[in-house]
């Protein structure tokens, strides 16, 4: 069951602002810090600065900035201002995927506006796991192509939701796991929509790897095929377009607990990454050939009486003598060992 606390609407906004303070004062207070500048090479190793890269915690040298800023380049061609929901979690960690599975049971999407970029900002409230003091988390997803969706009168709003729900977005979280280990990645990526980080998480995230945590995951599936989240948008378009671009909207209390009682009742499969549906495919289609292929073999035929022989046959010992008259009688009856020998393990059971 749900905690009524945690999956209040209203206030939501100004506790998501409350934290994203809160990081900022503690990111501002940060002393050790790697910068943009010290990647490059302006590092003084009096700093002893450390990191974790190869798995042990040490003195950081110049192999490892090297190492720092090849990993930086490769990141940051991978994106091109923004990122959509299906590369989120195709690209994700599979322990990512698999703790937004297990772990965060719900994404309710609380208020929307248009930003200053012109981009529709939603606001998602999630549940948490439980591990940490935070009972629930908050999610900020930026629609890249808001400004077509409402523009464009080739689609009605349901039509031109589902099409912007699939172009690129920006995202932000305000849990550990964002701020510390990707918040980096996004912000080289170009596809982060909360404050930038330039530090370089040389403890956390040395390599570089993953995209989203499970908060947002959990949110990506919503926005890939939730009902309510395509709902939510097509309102957002609607009252757009009639009010000259503005929009302001939020969800209601009521629908809120509606709408969260029903995932939390549900498990979700898109949080499956392409390579997983395919493979899971893969071994449905196997286990269907295997199926049609048993019930279409055909029975070997035998001639009247073989059933007997073979069964009085398998009463004697194995001898030699035996194992010739076998053969005779499996070539007198046109069938093949193999199928003796089936024949024989169905008569003793």
């Amino acid at each position: 069951m749900v905690d009524a606390n945690d999956r209040k609407i209203s206030g939501s906004i100004a506790a998501a602002k409350a934290r994203a303070k809160d990081s900022q004062d503690k990111r501002d207070s940060a002393p050790n810090i790697l910068t943009p500048g010290e990647v490059r090479g302006e590092y003084d190793a009096n700093r002893m600065l450390e990191t974790t890269l190869g798995g042990i915690k040490r003195i950081m040298t110049a192999d490892d900035l090297a190492a720092f800023r090849r990993n930086a380049a490769i990141a940051g061609k991978s994106f091109v201002g923004g990122i959509t929901a299906r590369q989120v979690i195709d690209r994700s960690l599979s322990t990512d995927r698999k703790r937004a599975r297990q772990e965060i049971l719900w994404a309710m999407p609380s208020h929307a506006n248009k930003n200053q970029k012109g981009h529709l900002a939603v606001n998602f409230n999630t549940d948490a796991s439980g591990r940490n003091d935070a009972s629930r988390h908050y999610v900020q997803v930026e629609f890249i192509g808001f400004q077509t969706a409402i523009a464009s009168g080739a689609h009605a709003p349901q039509r031109a939701a589902r099409e912007m729900a699939k172009d690129k977005i920006r995202f932000d979280c305000d849990c550990g796991r964002h701020t510390y280990f990707l918040r980096y990645l996004a912000t080289i990526g170009n596809y982060n929509s909360g404050r930038s980080e330039t530090g370089y998480p040389k403890i956390r995230n040395p390599n570089l790897v993953g995209v989203a945590c499970k908060h947002v995951l959990r949110v990506m599936a919503e926005i890939e095929g939730g009902a309510y989240v395509l709902q939510f948008l097509t309102r957002a378009i609607e009252k757009a377009r009639k009010d000259n671009g503005k929009v302001r909207i939020q969800s209601s209390q009521k629908e809120a607990d509606k709408q969260i009682e029903k995932q939390s009742g549900r498990s979700t499969t898109r949080l499956d990454s392409r390579e997983e549906r395919d493979l899971h495919r893969s071994r449905l289609a196997l286990r269907k050939s295997a199926a049609a292929a048993r019930t279409n073999m055909p029975k070997p035929k035998v001639n009247a009486g073989g059933s007997r022989k073979l069964g009085q046959l398998g009463k004697m010992g194995h001898t030699k003598a035996t194992e010739t008259i076998l053969l005779q009688t499996i070539q007198g009856l046109g069938i093949t060992r193999d199928q003796a020998i089936a024949m024989l393990a169905g008569l003793k059971k």
